[in-house]
């Protein structure tokens, strides 16, 4: 009889198999622990199978989620959503080691499918880091450091002395009227754009390229998760976010060729616009003998920081100067401190100017506490790691998207006693602005190798802005039919960019010297602007 095998050819499969898996199992295991060294990932939420911590990233005003992630595990927060790991920050100490003093390792952007198809994937802010984002960021850092901010103040006055006599003519269009101002401040700084009135199409052209990189908070749109959506047509149930995604590629690709080609064509017909784009075309002139060929790239390169520029200060100002007005309706005792000090410094013949930056304590803090109390970017960009690496006793893996929860940080009740309260007090001691409090500026515009290069562009706006508005407007609130004022609350609304939500109040000028004062400021600003 011949000899027969205990097992026949399917169960020794089925024995190698399982030996294999179990050989593969254990190298994954001791590959694991030799890259991390024995330590644990950061606490977080305990993961389901295959989609990992999907369903606990909150998907509206996600930073009030994260703070009560952050309230139950600690600083730091690790989940995986379907195997990509992400961390979120909670505490000001943690976003500075992470992202500031270790940029070296946490300069780049995760891959997220809005982007691309946003038509957003020309944005310097979003690009990955690398030589072609330095080059964008070089060129950026030529036309807006500090040493350059001087020549666009004028620009900012005179749109500002136009935006009061807008708001005079009709206050409760108060969104509009902020739009229109700091819309038209940046389309000439960059473009020397003449926006003659609100009804300027160029005027929207920002607002929707940004639309939906705008709501993108992470995990917002169901295409960051699942990327296979993006390729599904727009009329099938669920898939309605590529009509509004195709809306903002259109959007995108006129912000940043149209006015462009526009100052290119006028600079050729011998036309001067004055503004960052004239002086990036000028300089690319100026390095070749033919004058009418130039890099492709180079061009490229101008187009996106032009759009960048544009798309950065789009409605990031407005909001935080909407914010501000709803602010002094509801702290009428900040209002009157601050035009107290106006009323002193300034005096009721003028209105203030950039030169009184240093004397105006009072508006500084003020200027401090808006951006503070109404966070623009509540949960920053989010920046990715380019290597493992340890923080605190725990393993961080490269790729891992850092996600630093600023409104958390500036809402801090150890940092900033009661932080829901709009207090600028808190930033001023002996008379003067106290360093020793934590500047909201160092967090709300983003931290390391990416922080804002335009930030030197946006608080002398927010300045010149606020002490004006100050100046010559009361704010208040609406009364109801018994001649009380409303009951209102500050509420921000959800978005990577955030705007705060039903910001009622009532806008009328302090007295009739200041209702004379906008009229001649809007007057001159109108004809400097014709001339």
């Amino acid at each position: 009889m011949p000899f027969e095998p205990y097992l026949s050819s399917p169960g020794l499969a089925l024995v190698f198999a399982f030996f294999a898996l179990v050989v593969l199992y254990v190298r994954s295991v001791l590959s694991w622990r030799a890259r991390t060294r024995g330590l644990p990932l950061p606490p977080g939420p305990r993961p389901l199978p295959v989609i990992g911590n999907m369903l606990d990233i909150p998907k509206n005003r996600p930073w009030r989620g994260y703070r009560a992630l952050c309230a139950q595990y600690g600083e730091m927060v690790y989940m995986r959503v379907l195997g990509t790991p992400m961390l979120v920050v909670g505490s000001a100490q943690l976003a500075n080691e992470l992202l500031n003093r270790r940029s070296k390792n946490t300069p780049d952007r995760p891959p997220n499918p809005v982007i691309e198809l946003s038509g957003q994937d020309h944005n310097p802010a979003l690009l990955p880091y690398g030589q072609w984002w330095r080059r964008h960021r070089r060129e950026f850092w030529q036309h807006f450091h500090p040493g350059t901010i001087h020549r666009y103040l004028f620009i900012q006055r005179t749109c500002t002395h136009r935006f009061l006599g807008s708001l005079l003519e009709s206050s409760t269009a108060l969104r509009e009227n902020i739009r229109y101002s700091m819309q038209g401040t940046i389309l000439q700084t960059v473009y020397g754009a003449d926006i003659k009135d609100e009804t300027d199409v160029r005027l929207f052209v920002a607002a929707d390229a940004i639309e939906g990189v705008g709501q993108s908070t992470p995990g917002h749109f169901a295409v960051e998760i699942l990327p296979f959506l993006r390729y599904l047509p727009s009329w099938l149930p669920g898939a309605g976010f590529q009509k509004m995604f195709a809306k903002c590629k259109i959007a995108n690709e006129r912000m940043k060729h149209s006015l462009f080609d526009e100052v290119r064509q006028c600079l050729d017909s011998g036309e001067l616009r004055p503004g960052v784009a004239t002086d990036l075309l000028t300089r690319m002139r100026g390095k070749r003998d033919d004058q009418s060929s130039l890099a492709l790239e180079e061009i490229d390169i101008a187009k996106n920081v032009c759009a960048v520029a544009v798309a950065g200060s789009s409605d990031t100002t407005g909001y935080t100067l909407e914010a501000f007005c709803f602010a002094m309706a509801l702290y009428p005792d900040v209002q009157k401190r601050a035009q107290a000090e106006l009323d002193a410094i300034v005096g009721p013949g003028r209105l203030p100017d950039h030169s009184d930056t240093d004397a105006l304590v009072y508006i500084n803090a003020v200027v401090k506490e808006a951006l503070r109390w109404h966070v623009v970017f509540p949960v920053g960009i989010p920046h990715s790691t380019l290597e493992d690496d340890q923080v605190n006793g725990y393993f961080v893996p490269a790729g891992t998207t850092i996600i630093a929860n600023v409104w958390d940080i500036l809402h801090d009740p150890v940092t900033y006693e009661d932080p829901f309260a709009f207090r600028p007090e808190r930033f001023i001691k002996d008379g003067k602005l106290d360093a020793t409090v934590q500047d909201p500026t160092d967090y709300m515009f983003g931290f390391g190798r990416r922080i804002c290069p335009g930030r030197y562009l946006a608080i002398p706006s927010l300045f010149i802005n606020i002490a004006s508005l100050l100046h010559v407007f009361e704010f208040s609130l609406p009364l109801d039919d018994n001649g009380h004022p409303v009951s209102a609350k500050y509420e921000e609304g959800h978005g990577l960019v955030s705007a705060p939500e039903d910001c009622q109040c009532v806008i009328k000028p302090r007295s009739a010297e200041a209702e004379a004062l906008i009229r001649e400021a809007y007057r001159l600003a109108t004809a400097e602007e014709e001339a």
